[in-house]
């Protein structure tokens, strides 16, 4: 009756090993199979008759690059306390067909009738691995394109410890990245604008908002090894990974930037000093004959107050003409005389105009300013006072 028992239990467990999809080896200690499932054959591609008898190396021969064979390392690590047996080893296993496989494998070791088994579970890791190297790959294209970015970037953990250092990082403050990567990121900042920069990033770490604009808030300066402060345009984006925040930003040396701004606001200032000081009257126009700027001389010789910018220069309220007519030889004459400047000409001619009952007659000159293709983008009218006549 017992022996019925047992019979019939064996069966009953080795239908169901047999029907686990996972593939299940169970050798001898010397590493001969004694039985494969069903999912060990559809993974190897044997029948359980063409194994069973065969030494495991059949299946996970010799691996390139280990000192022991593969039935050494089962062994060690069947001998392994049992919490650690959970832990899946890597191997390189090989199909009936000669195909190279990797694989996960886990060992215990236990008794059958009496006898030591190793009992062996494989499953073919393929995909992880080509998932795996899928994203070691778009990990190291991405950490290259960073590394090699035009803008400095700079990468720190929650504890604002510096994470990564890329090459323009470097050339903005001088540091190599052995030397600042496990440094506080507060080493790049002045030394009175840490604290507030601090309590910025943990603030920014606590809001929802996933980037944002530093320079938006306030004005944001590195410090050079040099011990030279400068300004930066920077942008704070965050991510994190298993409750782990890091955060990232971008950064930009602007200080270039900001001092051809001053040159050029310098180089506005002087222009429009000259411009509007000048004692002949001057506007300058698109080719179409619009003002786009027009001297204190100029305006001078116009009435009322309305804009000037932005009309044409012969609709402009000149002294002592009347409202645009179509007849009024005078703006038709300035009208052609643009047109012509505008295709290239320059123009010159006397005009004159009625300032109460005082006929004053204006040279006037009209020249054509090019690009450097030569194509004309305005036009610069000139008027000087020649000789006032009375009525």
């Amino acid at each position: 009756m017992e022996a019925q028992v047992e019979r019939g239990q064996s069966e009953f467990f080795r239908a169901i090993v047999g029907a686990v999809p996972e593939a299940i080896v169970v050798a001898t200690p010397q590493g001969e199979i004694v039985y494969v499932n069903r999912g060990a054959e559809r993974l190897f591609g044997y029948t359980a008759s063409e194994v069973v008898g065969r030494n495991i190396t059949m299946l996970v021969p010799p691996q390139p690059g280990r000192r022991a064979d593969p039935l050494k390392w089962l062994a060690r690590w069947a001998r392994e306390r049992q919490s650690e047996q959970s832990r899946f080893l890597e191997f390189e296993a090989r199909r009936r067909d000669g195909h190279a496989m990797p694989v996960d494998v886990r060992v215990s070791e236990g008794e059958a009738g009496g006898e030591r088994r190793f009992i062996i579970t494989v499953r073919d890791n393929s995909a992880r691995r080509h998932e795996q190297e899928l994203l070691k790959d778009a990990n190291l294209r991405a950490a290259r394109i960073l590394l090699m970015a035009e803008d400095a970037i700079v990468s720190c953990d929650d504890t604002q410890t510096i994470t990564f250092f890329n090459l323009a990082a470097e050339r903005m403050f001088d540091y190599r990245m052995e030397e600042v990567v496990g440094q506080p990121l507060a080493m790049l900042l002045p030394e009175g604008e840490r604290t507030g920069h601090a309590a910025m990033v943990e603030g920014f770490g606590a809001d929802v908002a996933p980037s944002r604009m530093m320079s938006e808030r306030r004005e944001v300066r590195g410090l050079r090894r040099s011990g030279e402060t400068f300004p930066i345009e920077a942008a704070i984006t965050k991510v994190s990974v298993h409750g782990e925040l890091t955060y990232t930003a971008h950064l930009r040396d602007v200080s270039l930037r900001r001092a051809a701004q001053s040159r050029l606001a310098e180089s506005e200032r002087r222009f429009r000093a000259m411009f509007d000081h000048a004692a002949g009257a001057l506007a300058l126009l698109d080719t179409k004959g619009v003002v786009l700027e027009i001297n204190r001389a100029a305006r001078a010789l116009t009435v009322g107050s309305e804009p000037l910018t932005g009309r044409r220069l012969w609709e402009l309220p000149w002294l002592g003409a009347p409202a645009v007519a179509p007849d009024d030889a005078g703006r038709e004459r300035l009208k052609d005389a643009i047109a012509a400047a505008a295709a290239g000409a320059t123009v010159r001619y006397e005009a004159e105009l009625d300032d109460a009952g005082t006929l004053r007659r204006i040279d006037l000159t009209l020249t054509p300013i090019r690009d450097d293709a030569g194509h004309v983008i305005y036009i610069l009218p000139e008027g000087r006072e020649a000789i006032a006549i009375p009525d």
